[in-house]
């Protein structure tokens, strides 16, 4: 343990960054609206209607309000290029000059609706009791009425012109504001910096305007983009039945209205108003589905699209030879080679993993460790065939699983093979299990997933898989729901779950972080039960080298997106030989500190995706660097040292 102590001691501090970090992205919520063909063309058309909204009366070529009885119900022409009306006006400059009415309502209810709703939902969510259930069931009233008909009783209240329009609009959308302003507001006060915030003092209003309002802003645009639409119909329909906008001021719903009664005879007076009120919604939609995608946090923000008709030319990639030929891997149920990936971004491609090797035979567990960020997890979920190729591509290498490539399958193969031979044990059990459906539905999925048992040979197997796991009076917990169980109990059915198909490997992220220490210890003695009973092998990403130590026959350590040493646990943490493996070590606890001694840390923070330092990634932490160029010149590849694979140019130094 010296010479740990001495690294940890003696490691110098991170050094400067090389390379200055590339400038913020200006403009970056256009670009990303452009990047989506519905935000693009939406985008497009609501900048359009709205330079028509501003531009419009200057662009009329004609009189809007100047009557020509001489010139009534005259259909599309040179002249007038959308034909006239009853009272001989132009319709084509009668459009052109509503759009400002029209999108002017538009603007003008939802920005009413937003004034007024997003406060009392916040005021909702913030003061339970009595005052949520007065507003919420005041709410509730609210829509159980139809739009157009509360619409219609507020104007008739209020009277018939643009500025009540405004506000009868404005007033029938304040419960959607209301309600989802509220329902993001109470997700938001449930976070623990909410609580930190309080505790230490922080003022109600300071709270809602720092913490609550930048964090839900994103939600309410998009509602406001999607609500514009609805909000313009609804003022088009009062136009229409003549409680709009009155005469002789042209708008889009008014000119509807004003056209029903020639509807059959001479229909276009009502087709180009229509059709500039439908694209304007459809306008307004578009965008608004673009920012959903983009503020959505489950939506896939950075995805690429595939080229148009590219279904037409792809093919199938074709399988790596190497893992027909190579003879351990055919030995090996998981067998990772070369293997490079990158997260997709609009400026390229980012390393995440970076020529990985390793390989897990069945019956051992191999352990993957290393700091949050290292590529672990990004890696696991390669191995299970579960990255998604929009976001993360696979660029070198190759995956094989029980000697079969995972790489290159078509849908219904990747399926089969997920299915037979890989099963998963998710970090958080709660996440894992659906809340609204028994065990008993969940593992009977699993369980006849591609298979022709009848119904009560899978509900013996459900049963068995429970027993398997050491679930009491299985027979009676197959009809409960997940929130009826601890958390160690979940954790036990999602790995019967995993087992339900007889998987030859099986993936463990983190699968006991979230649960107490006995717990753990009880998940991790079934996991090594049944996996000598089965006879699969297991990958095991954890932080806890003690866990590593106790239940790993094999341990891989990895940093900034490689293997940095990798062989048997007795061999690399009885004497690590990486300066990266030696610090993990050292700041484990137990590791050496003196009683009352704080914990040693790794000084300084890994690399940065994309960002990594020239030569060696762990150079600006790693103590050995000193007075050694070949350190930044050159990075190490993975050789064989004291019965174990080592990326470190200095490797034999641990041994002495």
């Amino acid at each position: 343990m010296s010479l740990v102590q001495d690294m940890a001691a003696g490691a110098p501090p991170l050094a400067a960054k090389s390379d200055a970090a590339p400038p913020r992205r200006r403009w970056t919520l256009l670009w990303r609206i452009l990047a989506q063909p519905k935000g693009a063309i939406g985008l497009t058309l609501v900048v359009l209607y709205l330079l028509l909204a501003i531009f419009g009366p200057m662009l009329a070529p004609q009189d809007a309000f100047r009557q020509n009885f001489a010139q009534t119900l005259r259909p599309p022409s040179a002249a007038h290029w959308f034909g006239t009306d009853q009272l001989g006006r132009d319709v084509f400059s009668r459009v052109l000059v509503g759009a400002r009415a029209t999108l002017g309502i538009g603007v003008g209810g939802v920005a009413v609706a937003f004034l007024i709703g997003v406060p009392l939902g916040i005021l909702a969510a913030w003061r339970r009791g009595w005052i949520e259930a007065v507003l919420m069931r005041a709410i509730d009233i609210m829509l159980s009425f139809p739009d157009i008909v509360f619409a219609l009783a507020v104007v008739a209240i209020l009277g018939a012109n643009t500025q009540n329009v405004i506000i009868a609009v404005g007033v029938v959308a304040v419960p959607v504001f209301a309600r989802t302003a509220r329902a993001v507001t109470l997700s938001i006060l449930a976070e623990p910096y909410i609580e930190g915030s309080a505790a230490l003092g922080a003022s109600p209003a300071r709270i809602i305007l720092r913490h609550v309002l930048p964090n839900i802003s994103g939600t309410l645009l998009t509602l406001s983009t999607l609500l514009f639409a609805s909000t313009l119909l609804s003022a088009s329909g009062l136009g229409f039945l003549g409680l709009g906008t009155q005469p002789p001021f042209p708008e889009w719903g008014t000119m509807l209205g004003e056209s029903r009664s020639y509807i059959r005879s001479h229909p276009y007076l009502a087709t180009f108003p229509g059709l500039f009120l439908a694209v304007s919604a459809l306008a307004f939609n578009l965008l608004g589905e673009a920012l959903r995608v983009i503020y959505d946090p489950t939506s896939r923000r950075t995805a690429r699209r595939a080229p148009l008709f590219a279904f037409l030319r792809r093919r199938p990639a074709a399988p790596s030879p190497g893992i027909a030929a190579d003879v351990e891997a055919e030995r090996s149920a998981v067998s990772v080679k070369a293997l490079r990936m990158a997260f997709r971004t609009r400026d390229g491609l980012l390393d995440v993993v970076r020529g990985v090797d390793l390989a897990i035979r069945p019956g051992r567990t191999l352990a993957l460790v290393g700091e949050s960020g290292s590529g672990k997890s990004t890696l696991l979920r390669a191995i299970g065939t579960l990255a998604n190729p929009q976001e993360v591509a696979i660029t070198e290498g190759a995956i094989g699983i029980g000697g079969q490539s995972a790489l290159g399958l078509s849908a219904a193969a990747l399926r089969e093979l997920r299915r037979r031979k890989i099963g998963v044990v998710f970090q958080d059990a709660a996440s894992a299990l659906n809340p609204v459906l028994t065990v008993g539905a969940q593992l009977a999925e699993a369980v006849s997933a591609g298979s022709s048992l009848d119904n009560e040979a899978v509900r013996q197997r459900c049963i068995a898989l429970l027993q398997d796991v050491r679930i009491a009076d299985p027979e009676r917990r197959l009809a409960m729901y997940p929130h009826q169980f601890s958390g160690g109990m979940k954790q036990r059915i999602v790995i019967a779950i995993a087992l339900a198909q007889d998987p030859q490997v099986l993936l463990a992220d983190e699968p006991t972080s979230a649960l107490d220490v006995t717990i753990q210890q009880q998940i991790l003695v079934l996991l090594r039960e049944i996996q000598a009973k089965r006879g699969m092998a297991v990958l095991l990403v954890t932080h806890d080298l003690g866990l590593v130590a106790r239940f790993a026959d094999d341990v891989a350590v990895m940093y900034a997106g490689r293997i940095v040493e990798s062989g048997e646990v007795a061999t690399v943490l009885e004497r690590p030989l990486h300066p990266y493996t030696l610090a993990l070590r050292a700041s484990a606890p137990g590791a050496g500190e003196g009683r009352g001694q704080p914990l040693r840390s790794i000084p300084g923070e890994p690399p940065l995706i994309g960002q990594f330092p020239a030569g060696c990634t762990f150079r600006p932490r790693c103590p050995r660097t000193q007075g050694r160029p070949d350190c930044a010149e050159r990075e190490p590849e993975p050789r064989t040292v004291s019965g174990r694979q080592v990326a470190c140019l200095f490797a034999e130094e641990g041994l002495s």
